[in-house]
């Protein structure tokens, strides 16, 4: 192709056709644009398919992690409400053996540990830039509410690690601290599923087609 239009070109100065060369050239140039053009246009589609797809793979993620999570939540919720509910009818142990049977409710915290390597992974990677802004508020606002569940969970664990569970003079006050702790995991709980449902569904309405 280069040599058909080198010998396009040289038979026009040969024939001295000034005129009709310009044109050639202005045409010539017009060609090669048009190449770099859609060259340019050819790298901007891959690069966007690039971008769609690590969209697509990192919303993925996210809403395993979230379903994740939201079923964290489901598998204690129950046994916290079952724990707040039974503490404001008990009756206050006046021994340790009266102690030990009035505990057989309790289990622990058993307070989850929620995930969010996927959202972080997102931000490091550069990928959650890309999201829909109004979508990108809405995660922030969850895994924010999210990580503050975690380390409510991990102080409350920490009190209770060290509560004396045997002395019943202080029984009384280490059970009010039990109570007021699920009491507040209950509304922690209650607003984390709300907020994964909520998040869940606004990703599909956003990308109907993709997730």
């Amino acid at each position: 192709m280069i040599r058909f239009f080198r010998n396009i070109r040289q038979s026009l100065l040969t024939e001295n056709k000034l005129s009709k060369y310009l044109l050639y050239a202005i045409g010539e140039i017009f060609l090669v644009f048009i190449g770099i053009f859609m060259a340019l246009q050819f790298n901007n589609w891959n690069e966007e398919k690039k971008i769609q797809k690590n969209i697509t793979t990192t919303l993925n993620l996210l809403k395993d992690e979230i379903n994740t999570n939201k079923k964290s939540i489901s598998n204690v919720k129950d046994y916290h409400i079952m724990i707040r509910d039974t503490l404001r009818k008990i009756e206050m142990p006046k021994t340790e053996e009266d102690i030990s049977k009035s505990l057989g409710f309790w289990q622990g915290m058993r307070t989850p540990r929620l995930r969010d390597a996927a959202f972080q992974t997102s931000i490091q990677a550069g990928v959650s830039k890309e999201f829909n802004p109004s979508l990108l508020n809405t995660l922030n606002n969850l895994y924010t509410y999210q990580e503050s569940y975690n380390e409510s969970t991990s102080q409350s664990t920490q009190i209770f690690f060290n509560a004396d569970f045997t002395d019943a003079n202080s029984f009384g006050k280490t059970m009010a601290k039990v109570q007021m702790t699920m009491n507040d995991l209950y509304y922690y709980e209650k607003e984390l599923t709300e907020l994964y449902d909520y998040n869940l569904k606004k990703i599909d309405s956003i990308y109907p087609s993709k997730y």
